[in-house]
């Protein structure tokens, strides 16, 4: 039997078994996918599961709202209707209507597969309980790779179609068989594994003026982006940043996903990004007073720092000597500005600003029946710029 072909018979076995709920298969895809794939393919929208496996493997079920309808409604009112999906908050109730049918259709999944080398990655899965958003379910994602099985349910003669997703990590199972020889520990094996590592988890690095750092006290609140819960930084001694992640919780605790390792950069390029981060902070606009700068900055070496403020260092500045000056013999002097002409009379009178009633206003203009106008501009007392 193919793996599709099993997966169509489970879930519509279990669920004419359990309700008499015509359920069909009309497509099944399987496809493996790493854990970023696992994120993208999860939606908020979706009802998220856990599926609990042996051996403290954790895989996820997602089924979307039309066909978690479809199996509420069948439990509750006995029939399946066409009515709209509603896109009310999904509760833990949602997720208990949908247990029986996960639980059951994983067991005949894995027993139509006896006899096929896939059937020991996915027995022994089963319900767990309710994941509230995607990003808890990356908290649960161990496994490097995932086995995505997606299968499209036809409910009732397609009244309702919706899909279910089943996403089991792809776990590497020991061989009980003998037949391998045992692998033998390489010398000082044991004792390099006791060798201590030092890993400090980076959640942010900010900025701020030496008599802010001075005056912080125990319970005081340092604001942080909310980009830094995706910006863990994991360093190892030395400053070498080894691997990034993500801050969330699990279990009420907090925890780190690891998202992205990578080697670190030796000290002396650490000291070297470091330095020319700060050269470009330098020269940035400067940030209103009490603003921290969040911005990303290389890992610098860790250590402890000591700051005596008693004795301020000094330090001796020497500035160059100017060259002397060139003595002043009146060469540099600027030349004197020739005496201004007097005007005279040579401007006209105005005309009166009231004329006379019954007088033409424009007359001492001049109009175009008049040879010459009432008086003429002296063409050597205006001068006229034009700029084209």
């Amino acid at each position: 039997m193919s793996t599709a072909k099993a997966l169509r018979r489970a879930l519509a076995r279990t669920a004419d078994d359990l309700w008499a709920l015509s359920l069909v298969c009309t497509e099944v895809g399987i496809e493996t996918l790493d854990q970023d794939g696992v994120v993208d393919a999860l939606d908020d929208g979706c009802l998220l599961l856990v599926l609990d496996g042996p051996d403290g493997a954790t895989g996820i079920a997602q089924i979307d709202r039309a066909a978690l309808a479809g199996v509420t409604e069948i439990q509750t009112i006995q029939t399946v209707t066409d009515m709209p999906v509603d896109q009310r908050p999904l509760t833990h109730t949602d997720a208990a209507m949908v247990a029986p049918l996960l639980d059951d259709a994983l067991t005949r999944f894995a027993q139509n597969l006896q006899d096929d080398p896939l059937c020991p990655q996915i027995q022994g899965f089963r319900f767990g309980a309710m994941i509230e958003d995607r990003r808890g379910a990356t908290l649960l994602l161990e496994a490097s790779e995932y086995r995505a099985f997606h299968a499209t349910l036809d409910l009732e003669g397609g009244t309702r179609t919706g899909v279910l997703s089943l996403l089991l990590p792809i776990r590497d199972l020991q061989d009980d068989t003998g037949d391998h020889p045992a692998k033998e520990d390489a010398p000082h094996s044991e004792t390099l594994q006791e060798v201590p590592a030092r890993l400090d988890c980076v959640l942010a690095r900010v900025r701020l003026p030496l008599s802010k750092a001075e005056a912080l006290r125990p319970g005081d609140l340092v604001p942080l982006s909310a980009q830094a819960l995706d910006g863990v930084e994991l360093v190892a001694s030395g400053g070498m940043s080894v691997a990034g992640g993500r801050l969330g919780q699990m279990n009420g605790a907090r925890a780190v996903r690891l998202a992205w390792p990578r080697r670190g950069l030796p000290t002396e390029t650490a000291l070297a990004a470091a330095a020319g981060s700060a050269a470009l902070a330098a020269g940035d606009a400067a940030t209103p007073d009490g603003m921290l700068d969040l911005s990303p900055e290389p890992a610098a070496p860790m250590g402890d720092f000591d700051f005596d403020m008693a004795e301020p260092a000094a330090a001796a500045v020497t500035l160059p000597d100017l060259p002397p000056m060139a003595p002043d013999d009146g060469a540099g002097d600027l030349p004197d500005l020739p005496p201004l002409e007097p005007m005279g009379d040579s401007l006209p009178d105005l005309p009166p600003l009231e004329p006379e009633p019954g007088d033409d206003p424009l007359a001492a203009f001049g109009g175009p029946g008049d040879a010459a106008p009432a008086f003429e501009f002296d063409a050597a007392s205006a001068d006229f710029d034009v700029e084209t």
